[in-house]
This record gives structure tokens, C-alpha cells and sequence, in this order.
């Protein structure tokens, strides 16, 4: 599923991926500000998140926590599930030459927590095919076999935003790609 909010640009397009548990509108209004020029195509995580399937009871506060869509599961250690972050990858990739075919690239990717892990994901795949990236409060996919043997193109801008970005500046931490 996705949300186109403006057609017809000819200045490119702004791809936003919201956070787990949120939902393809979360970043919309960011992106207009950021992109005032570009269309926005604002797709939504495929994995509806389901209460059905914790032991928390309606009256648990932690039901409200299993709102949204994800874009992926994660293993023991915190890191994407290989499958279902190749599933999401795959099809952003499809989303993304669907956008060049019709003229509409360049593209930019603008993540939030999970869906900045998979843009980031997406500049070790499909480099080509993206015009930069804005990764905010998320990490580069660690996927043993995949992600370690992979470089993303110096050429390609990304902008990381971390949690502690403010105080990472003001330890003197280099800016944008961390």
C-alpha cells in the first residue's frame, strides 16, 4: 500500500519510511517541508503489527504499542530478519524503478528508525537508482553475508540523525554519514 500526496513534479521524488509501529503518513509532512519541489510517494511498512498475538490482555498498556505496520521482524540480537528485510528491500527496489520508468527520479529516501535501517539498506542494493538519503534515528542493516560485503558509493549524499545526535556534536563526532 501507498500514499501518493503530489503527482506530477519534475523535480523528482521523495520516498518516506516511516518508523515500526507507525504508518506511511508519519513522515509526510516533514517531506513536503524538506523536498517543497518533489512529489511525495509515501509507502507503508507490509506487516501489520497484531496484539492478537502477545499475551499482553486489552486493558495492558502495552496493547496500544501494536498499533501500525513494520517493515520487518528482527532476530535475538536486535538485527533485521534476513527474509522479511530482503522482502521490504525487494519491494522498495520494485517501488523505485517503477518511479525511474515513469520519470519520476530523481529519488530521495527519507527513513525514520526501521525504515532508515532500510533505506540504508537500500544504498547497499540499489545505489543507482537513488538520488540520497535522509536516515533518521536508525542504523545500517547489519545482515551476516549481505550487508558486510557491501559499500554504499561515496558519491551517494546520506544525512544519519542518530538519537544522540546533539550530543555526538557536541563531542565533536564528524556530521552526516555515520
Amino acid at each position: 500500500m501507498r500514499r501518493e500526496v503530489r503527482v506530477s513534479c519534475a523535480r523528482g521524488t521523495v520516498v518516506p519510511l516511516h518508523a515500526d509501529g507507525a504508518d506511511s503518513s508519519e513522515l509526510v509532512t516533514l517531506c513536503e517541508s524538506l523536498f517543497p519541489e518533489c512529489d511525495v510517494v509515501a509507502p507503508q511498512g507490509p506487516r501489520a503489527r497484531d496484539p492478537f498475538h502477545s499475551s499482553a490482555a486489552p486493558a495492558d498498556p502495552r496493547w496500544g504499542a501494536y498499533s501500525g505496520y513494520s517493515w520487518f521482524r528482527r532476530d535475538d540480537l536486535g538485527r533485521p530478519e534476513p527474509a522479511s528485510f530482503g522482502d521490504s528491500l525487494a519491494q522498495l527496489e520494485s517501488l523505485a524503478r517503477e518511479l525511474h520508468a515513469a520519470g519520476r527520479a530523481p529519488l530521495h529516501l527519507v527513513g525514520r528508525r526501521e525504515g532508515a535501517t532500510l533505506a540504508l539498506g537500500a544504498a547497499l542494493a540499489f545505489p543507482e537508482l537513488l538520488a540520497s538519503i535522509v536516515a533518521l534515528e536508525g542504523t545500517a542493516p547489519e545482515i551476516p553475508g549481505w550487508s558486510d560485503v557491501r559499500a554504499v558509493p561515496p558519491e551517494l549524499p546520506i544525512l544519519s540523525l542518530a538519537n544522540d545526535y546533539t550530543d555526538r556534536c557536541a563531542e565533536g563526532a564528524p556530521h552526516g554519514r555515520s
